[in-house]
């Protein structure tokens, strides 16, 4: 074999390996000269869905456009491709053909010596199942958004509220009780955490299981392992004989609130991470691990957080338990609310003793004044006190007890009431948030930052108010 005859056999054995490896890529792979003469394809190509490859070699893609071949080819130009591409690196479009197969293609130019347009590579994925998958997931997206307002219209129906505050808890309620992620509650006592817990329960996956209860303040420690985990036979003095149950697995599939969190004594902290951490537990002289299949809500009106700085609460248990923290402000931080559960609480008091009381304007006013220090329970429990003992189906200012009356200005004379201006309004309002926000941050540098205004303003609006800052002021 001569020389010439072995480069011309070297340069097949060449072109061959370059075909096979063509047809193993999953594109489809079409090169043209510049004048669009189909001069190589790969096996994937769309185009062998209706040719052969004889009659595609040698054919114009021209006029395979021209006779239908492709039933949509997006705004582009394939009897100036060549002048198109000395122009540009490559060009993208997108066809469909006849077969239905819908193709993002790439038109990339090779150049020659002068800088022309030489040969044109067409490279074609088909995108038929990812738009398929796109339709479903846009499909599926609808339906998940149908059935989430479904859900908070449901979760909506004894969950009163008409504050954007609220609102806000309400969304991360139902997106959170959708999985079993560790969820911390905090806020004021009175403002609603059980609620909200119980909330959870009832709108996720557990709501036919469970709901269990504790509250971490209420038990003696010498107990509260015992109640939590429960006991076996003979482990201490009046164990009952067969022993007990505990909180944690008396839940089971359900869920377990643990209330009051912050009152966990400190070796009861360390198995309680322990538990967590492992997802199972053993009973009070028992040996046989029982496992852990309940959702665990946590909640405490404390500020954890100062708490785990002051080494009085573990910090390894803390960010266990505040996977996923919300916050409900209290009452008088949602004054929009007020009147809304005045009237839910009224209607339910008079269901619930056969009766018909109405409030009266001056009354519905003293309660948009009032502070309401112990939030939701508080409201709930001086409605019922005026259902209750007011003397005729209006109830006045003169039925709410002189000790309340006398804690908002010009409502200390229940017969003689007179209507506080907007400022005397405004002012207790501004007193109030003042008063939690500075509470709920160690310095007025943060306490500024949270309410938007600067720290000279915040310092002038608090000597106005008499509200003092704590020693850790900075």
């Amino acid at each position: 074999m001569t020389a010439p005859e072995e480069i011309i056999k070297k340069k097949e054995r060449i072109i061959d390996q370059l075909i096979t490896i063509a047809n193993l890529v999953s594109d489809g792979i079409l090169v043209t000269k510049a004048d669009s003469t189909i001069i190589m394809i790969n096996q994937k190509h769309a185009l062998l869905d209706m040719f052969t490859m004889e009659e595609i070699i040698g054919r114009k893609l021209t006029t395979i456009v021209e006779d239908g071949f492709y039933t949509f080819l997006s705004p582009v130009d394939v009897y100036r491709m060549a002048e198109i591409l000395e122009e540009r690196k490559t060009l993208n479009f997108e066809a469909i053909v006849k077969s239905g197969r819908r193709l993002l293609v790439s038109a990339n130019p090779i150049f020659n010596e002068d800088g022309k347009v030489y040969r044109i590579v067409y490279t074609s994925r088909d995108i038929t199942a990812l738009e398929r998958m796109r339709r479903e997931l846009e499909k599926e997206a609808n339906l998940r958004m149908f059935y989430e307002q479904q859900l908070k219209h449901e979760a909506g129906k004894d969950f009163i509220f008409s504050s954007q505050e609220m609102k806000d808890v309400l969304d991360i309620v139902v997106k959170v009780s959708k999985v079993d992620s560790n969820v911390f509650l905090s806020g004021e006592s009175g403002v609603g955490k059980g609620v909200i817990a119980r909330k959870i329960h009832e709108l996720g996956p557990r709501k036919n299981q469970p709901f269990v209860q504790l509250n971490c303040a209420a038990i003696p420690e010498s107990l509260f392992e015992a109640e939590l985990f429960g006991y076996e036979e003979g482990a201490f003095t009046g164990a009952k004989k067969q022993g007990k149950p505990g909180l944690l697995e008396l839940a089971g599939d359900g869920t377990i609130f643990l209330d009051e969190i912050a009152d966990l004594p400190g070796s009861l902290q360390a198995k309680l991470l322990q538990v967590l951490q492992e997802g199972e537990f053993r009973r009070v002289g028992g040996v046989t691990p029982v496992h852990l299949k309940a959702r665990v809500i946590t909640a405490t009106n404390k500020n954890l957080e100062e708490l785990v700085r002051q080494n009085r609460f573990r910090e390894d248990l803390y960010y266990r338990l505040c996977v996923v923290p919300i916050h409900i402000p209290p009452l008088k931080q949602r004054p929009g609310d007020i009147l809304v559960l005045a009237d839910h609480f009224l209607q339910k008091f008079n269901e619930k003793y056969g009766v018909h009381k109405r409030l009266e304007d001056g009354v519905k006013k003293w309660m948009c004044c009032y502070d309401w220090p112990g939030n939701v329970r508080e409201l709930q429990n001086i409605i019922e006190r005026l259902a209750i003992v007011s003397e005729t189906d209006l109830i006045t200012v003169r039925d709410i007890p002189e000790s309340y009356r006398s804690k908002v200005q010009g409502f200390e004379n229940g017969m003689n009431y007179r209507t506080p201006s907007l400022k005397e309004v405004n002012e207790a309002a501004e007193r109030r948030l003042l008063e939690s926000v500075i509470r709920s941050n160690k310095s007025s540098r943060q306490a500024a930052r949270e309410l938007g205004i600067s720290q000279a303003t915040l310092l002038r609006k608090a000597r106005k108010y008499g509200i003092s800052f704590s020693a850790q002021d900075d």
